[in-house]
């Protein structure tokens, strides 16, 4: 009996020391940078644009907090290498010194990483000086994790493991063809996902277990989002889906959150945070033996002096080469509604600015290389800011299409043109999809009383259209011909060739899988934002002998009956949903 006295009260000082050991540690958080590394906000008191925050003041406020004797670690969520042009023209090298400076501990892998092809995936992982974690990330031979699956990193007496989760979606809303051997026939990696969504939480649940058995407090840093069309691999479906974990600090979906609490599989309480995108926050979360908080700073008036430089540096060189004014736009063009700039109109309708990227690409084919397309197409994934009347610039057409994609043509039978639209449309009218497609030379109908009924397969990709024609969304798709400046009937049997970047045609991103039987007629011939580029430069010139973006000026107006409307916010009229 004194034995057993003896062992209850040894466990239970056992107990009580490793709860007294759970000490205080601060989390500073950022997700969905997106390269904004010259970032401005709105001054409340003038009105007038002011310098917002920066991986200088994520360094600063890190600097100042460890300054006043806490513990801190800083974290990243995913999309941070990709996004403006200050990331394009290096392929995010400058980023990545930014977080080294910074002092990054650890980041997750967004599905924007891969943007710039997997080999420089690799190469940002060993240029940086933090490491990268993706539970989910495998190899299809070993089914082993790519990256390390979790990381623990130690203050004191304690100890906080990292566990990292990147989107399934990154198959698609990245580019397919780079988890793929080089004769892009057989998938080499892969991202546990499921297509009810079990992978994905029991290869999360595994590296849990795993982690929590050598750390005080478990965080999962994911790339997931709470957007419901990501169901269901978003991040509140993964924790009440598992346990084992304290907090979710979440990206992908661009979401502001400051502080959610979610029940577990356990019915216990996860603390979910997202700092919302482009540095519009920091996020800052307490864990402590008491209980786990979150909040979002949006203002801090220190910077560090050497982050600072670093950013200042590259910035000016950037800004150097694209701030050459080569147009004037005399109306905004728009991705979200000019009356509710919260609402991102780009991924499921048309926009004004949706209609100039695809009119770009059919200008280009036409008339710089003289090739015959009959449709130009641009996905709304991939035009991604809202361009203000005035100077447009090479940097106002990099913002709008950041990824540095090239121009390529192919041929395909009416019938894939109208998978392709089918595909496109299948969200409208339920939630966003950035591979919604904007066109030119085409215009047709979608009807949101049909449900979609596209076949994809585990990762989200294209297998076939609905069964009947009767089932398709898409309606009454019509095509321009030049010649007779006439709007025709699509022809199922007829060949037609469509222009676009290769990230959609040769590289089956947002799951467009049908190109792969599509056959190429021209490849690798200008990168996205030049062709707009040149777009722009050739409309008439004003009064001011500049060329001016406008309707009555447009390039395409020697083609009769032509769809034109930029002053229009929601475009030209060539997609109707109904």
């Amino acid at each position: 009996m004194m034995k057993r006295i003896g062992l209850i009260l040894s466990l239970t000082f056992m107990a009580f020391s490793l709860f007294a050991e759970r000490g205080n540690v601060t989390i500073l958080y950022t997700n969905d940078v997106h390269t904004y590394i010259a970032n401005t906000v709105k001054d409340k008191a003038t009105g007038k644009k002011v310098p917002g925050l920066s991986y200088a003041s994520v360094a600063a406020l890190r600097q100042d907090l460890i300054a006043e004797g806490k513990s801190v670690a800083l974290v990243d969520a995913g999309d941070h290498a990709q996004g403006t042009a200050y990331g394009a023209m290096d392929n995010g090298a400058s980023i990545i010194k930014l977080m080294n400076a910074a002092g990054y501990d650890v980041a997750t892998l967004g599905n924007h990483e891969f943007d710039y092809g997997a080999a420089r995936v690799f190469e940002i992982m060993k240029e940086a000086n933090f490491p990268y974690l993706a539970c989910n990330f495998l190899t299809v031979k070993k089914n082993k994790p790519v990256t390390d699956a979790y990381k623990v990193l130690k203050f004191g007496k304690t100890k906080v493991a990292f566990v990292g989760v990147m989107t399934p979606e990154t198959y698609t809303k990245s580019t397919p063809a780079y988890f793929m051997d080089e004769t892009q026939t057989e998938f080499i990696y892969k991202i546990a996902a499921g297509e009810d969504g079990k992978e994905l939480y029991e290869t999360v649940q595994k590296t849990v277990n795993k982690a929590a058995k050598k750390a005080d407090y478990v965080v999962v840093i994911g790339h997931l989002g709470v957007d419901p069309t990501s169901s269901p691999w978003t991040s509140e479906e993964v924790i009440a889906n598992t346990y084992g974990f304290d907090a979710f600090i979440d990206g992908h979906s661009h979401s502001t959150i400051p502080m959610k609490v979610v029940k577990n599989s356990k019915g216990k309480d996860v603390v979910l945070s997202s700092t919302g995108s482009y540095l519009a926050a920091i996020g800052k979360m307490s864990l402590s033996a008491s209980g786990i908080t979150s909040e979002l700073v949006t203002s801090y008036d220190k910077t560090d002096a050497e982050v600072a430089a670093i950013a200042k540096e590259w910035t000016e060189s950037v800004d150097a080469q694209l701030n050459q004014e080569i147009a004037v736009l005399d109306a905004p063009m728009y991705i979200n509604d000019p009356e509710n700039p919260k609402n991102r109109l780009i991924r499921k309708q048309e926009t004004n600015l949706g209609d100039f990227v695809p009119d770009a690409v059919y200008y280009y084919f036409n008339e710089v290389e003289k090739l015959d397309c009959d449709i130009g197409i641009g996905n709304g994934g991939g035009i991604r800011v809202d361009v203000p009347a005035g100077s447009y610039t090479y940097n106002s057409a990099k913002k709008v299409q950041p990824f540095g994609n090239v121009m390529c043509l192919i041929e395909m039978t009416g019938k894939e043109v109208l998978d392709v639209l089918e595909f496109g449309s299948r969200k409208v009218g339920t939630g966003e999809n950035g591979g919604f497609i904007h066109v030119a030379g085409a215009k047709f109908t979608i009807d949101t009383s049909i449900p979609d009924s596209c076949k994809v397969n585990d990762k989200g990709m294209w297998t076939a259209g609905p069964e009947t024609l009767d089932a398709y969304r898409v309606k009454d798709v019509q095509i321009y011909n030049k010649k007779t400046g006439a709007w025709e009937a699509l022809d199922l049997n007829k060949k037609y060739a469509m222009g676009g970047i290769n990230y959609t045609l040769r590289q089956m991103g947002d799951g467009f899988a049908m190109f792969g039987n599509t056959t190429l007629l021209k490849d690798y011939c200008g990168e996205d934002y030049l062709v707009a580029a040149s777009y722009a430069k050739a409309f008439a010139k004003g009064a001011d002998g500049k060329p001016h973006i406008n309707t009555k000026g447009s390039p395409l107006n020697s083609y009769k009956n032509y769809m034109i409307d930029y002053e229009n916010p929601n475009g030209s009229g060539r997609i109707t949903i109904k």
